[in-house]
């Protein structure tokens, strides 16, 4: 997704909490104490409370922004801008792009999201096996026949 694209889905914190709140439910969510998983959603205080005994559980409560106090907006932003390109944005960049007045919970927040990458990269490994195109191996055979005749005549 675009930059661009992403501000025009997600304008505001509202629609950041509502899309946040719907890939919990999607990726299931079970009660701590009863283990059921059907839930409701308190808005108020932005906790699901479990249908069966009542406990509830925070929005942010087992995820990687457990315990930070950053706008849902804030912390989607940063993921976007950290996964949309291969170029590396510092703490201090987010900060300014972000229009935050502290360094530290920024900082924070990237420090966890590179780890959060780094256990996937860790979990999703490439294998010894490679695809090529066949015509980019006819490329390489034909470069290293010419480089054979070359050395050759030398």
């Amino acid at each position: 997704m675009e930059l661009r694209e992403f501000f025009e889905k997600y304008p505001d914190e509202e629609t950041c909490i509502e899309e946040f709140k719907n890939k919990r439910l999607e990726s299931g969510l079970d009660c701590k104490k009863c283990e059921h998983n059907q839930h409701t959603f308190r808005r108020t205080d932005l906790k699901f409370q479990c249908k069966k005994c009542g406990t509830r559980i925070g929005l942010r409560s087992g995820t990687v922004m457990e315990n930070s106090n950053l706008p849902f907006r804030h912390w989607m932003i940063c993921i976007e801008l950290m996964t949309l390109s291969k170029r590396k944005f510092s703490a201090l960049q987010i900060q300014y792009l972000l229009g935050h007045k502290r360094y530290e919970p920024i900082w924070l927040m990237v420090q966890k999201i590179h780890l959060v990458m780094r256990t996937r990269d860790e979990k999703y490994r490439l294998k010894a096996y490679t695809d090529f195109d066949s015509e980019f191996l006819k490329e390489i055979e034909k470069n290293s026949i010419l480089q054979k005749r070359n050395n050759s005549s030398i």
